[in-house]
């Protein structure tokens, strides 16, 4: 009862706020049912906007500028909602309400935020909530700020703090929220585009709990449905890493490509708006410019991409309504620069290494393609096919008929190359750019013009690829997972849309289509389902892993001063290490190195290894003189005695008690205040 009541209080919050929202759209032209979808995420990015710059001039409290801008919009908003719009809200908040409860649901038994990349982004999440100016300190290397990108979370610390919710408490609310709006703004994005109510529906379920063709393989396999391993269909590419809706959001890592998702979609949504409502669009121009910008900052991988979508669904508007081409092309670049320089502070603060772009030698295999992409790509590839027959096949007189001939060329050889994915991307990208350049099917000039960006990608990953510190088999993870999970998105809420207009030419091929993508994934979905309802959680906490006594000893650190610094053990990335500093928010002189060489680059090097062995000799010196000694060097406040320190370093480092002051202690679990 008391995880029911404490979920309610929290999307009612969230909701409350939404308010605001969908009477700023509202007052701006949009529709009730779309302002209704959209209202908590443009609520919400406003309201944080507006703290985060303020946070970014010094001031420590910077959610509370947020909350003032929240209260003012939903003071505004109850003004301009006009009477009669509850039967247009209804279906957008049970979309919204079905995708929470059904995530909730599902990550019962995978609420321990442990594992993969979770306690980074529980450090980065606790350490906004602690407060202070912006960028927020680095939660794992002390005395440096933050080089990553943070702003998805900013949007939610608002209602988070407002609550009082503990960070770990937070995160695994967050998570079935980022599920309600996705699915909402999934909903809204596919009628924007000329979807229908059904398309609608469909987007909202593709674009949270779809899954891939990999769970019928392991069906087929052998395996049973109840052993179905969603991580090895997320590693369904060779030396890369392959999430889906499903698993993206049962695993609830809140990494910037799933806390981005909600941004891209209210900014392409916001473009659909820019481009339907002339007489209103000086100022849903800066608002579409805002959600862009937040969603490039969330996640720079998306810039561009987003980008693209933006300036795509713009240039493509329906006449009479929208302006002449050169109105629209600049209108998107308004929306683009805007974007860019309204969150100019978080790309001067962003300091992780660019190492060029490099050529792809290991193309995607065409069953990986088969078993990831292909559900989702059929609705793309029968519409091709019924717009090449239309079109007359490749027989168009002059020109095209010898564009079409170079384009021939250029997809066999790609596919003789290996390149099966970058072949089906040249072909598709060239038939439904024709179509839309040439042909004009008006009212679906948007959805088709959205299409070519997930094409693009998919194209695009075969051939080039963002070099990072990652190399061997690992050269090309990142740029085909931040691709290709964004085209795996795009997909959900664009294809159902082209369906529609199959649909009303090919009645069957559309129904075959929807049958595809839904039953395609429903062996991990299934399998999701069993395993989730294995667990048997007492509260939304994330740190029940941790030994006795050290949730408790997080809890107490999360009300030391800010600028106080703890010592605790070092490990490899994907440890337990750094998990107080993890679950507190107050930074700790050194977590996952792996993770800080990634952001900082080379250079940190010296630094690290320093740091690493000074932490090291202090718990095993055995002398509390020396212990103060080095904790004074580190500047640190505060030396953790707890389970993870006493199995690397034994018995040695019980002297730690007597370098200090025992401010805490339970369990297992020790905090010293070291006298410098």
């Amino acid at each position: 009862m008391t995880m029911f009541l404490q979920a309610l209080a929290w999307y009612v919050a969230v909701g409350v706020v939404g308010i605001g929202g969908c009477g700023v759209l509202r007052r701006l032209g949009v529709g009730a049912g779309g302002a209704g979808a959209a209202g908590r995420v443009v609520a919400l990015t406003v309201a944080g906007y507006g703290g985060w710059l303020t946070g970014c001039l010094g001031v420590a409290h910077w959610w509370l500028v947020g909350a003032g801008v929240a209260v003012a919009l939903v003071i505004l908003g109850r003004r301009w909602l006009a009477q009669g719009l509850a039967s247009a809200l209804v279906e957008p908040e049970i979309v919204g309400a079905l995708a929470f409860v059904g995530v909730a649901l599902l990550r019962l038994d995978s609420l321990a935020i442990i594992g993969t990349e979770k306690p980074m982004d529980l450090a980065i999440w606790a350490t906004l909530l602690r407060g202070g100016a912006l960028p927020p300190a680095d939660p794992w290397l002390a005395h440096h700020t933050l080089p990553y990108y943070y702003w998805g979370f900013v949007p939610w610390a608002t209602p988070a703090r407002l609550l009082r919710l503990a960070p770990d408490v937070a995160y695994n609310l967050l998570v079935p929220t980022l599920a309600a709006v996705t699915a909402q703004l999934a909903w809204a994005l596919a009628r924007a585009l000329g979807g229908s109510r059904r398309a609608g529906w469909l987007a909202a379920l593709l674009a949270v709990f779809a899954g891939t063709a990999d769970g019928w393989r392991q069906l087929l396999a052998g395996r049973p449905l109840r052993g179905i391993d969603l991580w090895a269909s997320s590693r369904g590419i060779v030396g890369a890493i392959t999430e889906f809706p499903l698993f993206t959001f049962r695993l609830g890592d809140l990494h910037p490509h799933l806390l981005a998702v909600p941004l891209l979609l209210a900014a392409l949504f916001l473009a659909c708006a820019v481009a339907a409502l002339p007489r209103r669009r000086r100022v849903t121009v800066p608002l579409a410019a805002l959600l862009y910008g937040a969603a490039a900052a969330a996640n720079p991988w998306c810039a561009v991409p987003v980008g693209f979508g933006v300036a795509l669904v713009l240039l493509a508007a329906v006449p009479p309504l929208a302006a002449p081409v050169v109105g629209r092309l600049a209108l998107a670049v308004a929306v683009g620069v805007g974007g860019y320089l309204a969150f100019l502070p978080a790309w001067l603060a962003l300091r992780v290494p660019f190492m060029g772009v490099g050529i792809v030698t290991t193309p995607t295999r065409w069953d990986e393609l088969a078993l990831y992409l292909g559900a989702m790509l059929v609705p793309v590839l029968l519409v091709v096919w019924e717009v090449a027959r239309r079109l007359g096949g490749w027989t168009a007189p002059g020109r095209q008929a010898s564009r079409a001939a170079v384009l021939a060329v250029a997809a066999l050889a790609a596919a003789l190359s290996g390149r099966v994915a970058l072949a089906l991307a040249l072909v598709s990208a060239w038939v439904l750019g024709f179509w839309v350049l040439r042909v004009r099917p008006r009212p679906w000039r948007p959805a088709w013009a959205l299409a070519l960006v997930p094409l693009g990608l998919v194209g695009l990953v075969e051939v080039v690829y963002v070099k990072d510190p990652y190399v061997g088999e690992l050269y090309r993870m990142n740029t085909v997972f931040k691709a290709l999970h964004l085209a795996f998105t795009l997909l959900a809420v664009v294809g159902p849309v082209l369906l529609d207009w199959l649909s009303e030419r090919r009645p069957y091929l559309a129904q075959v289509a929807v049958a595809v993508v839904v039953v395609a994934g429903a062996p991990h979905l299934l399998a999701a389902g069993l395993a989730a309802a294995q667990g048997r959680p007492t509260g939304w906490g994330g740190l029940g892993w941790m030994a006795a006594g050290e949730a408790e000893a997080a809890a107490w650190l999360r009300r030391v001063p800010r600028g106080s610094v703890i010592v605790e053990a070092v490990g490899d990335a994907y440890s337990d290490a750094a998990r107080l500093a993890s679950a507190s928010g107050v930074p700790t002189v050194l977590g996952w190195e792996n993770h800080e060489r990634v952001w900082r680059g080379g250079g940190i090097e010296a630094e690290l290894q320093w740091r690493r062995e000074a932490v090291a000799n202090l718990y095993r010196s055995g002398n509390p003189e020396s212990v103060g000694q080095i904790a004074a060097q580190l500047g640190a406040t505060y030396v953790i005695v707890g389970s993870v320190e006493r199995r690397l370093w034994g018995e040695t480092v019980d002297a730690v008690r007597d370098a200090g002051e025992v401010v805490f202690a339970a369990g297992q679990c020790a905090v010293v205040r070291v006298a410098h």
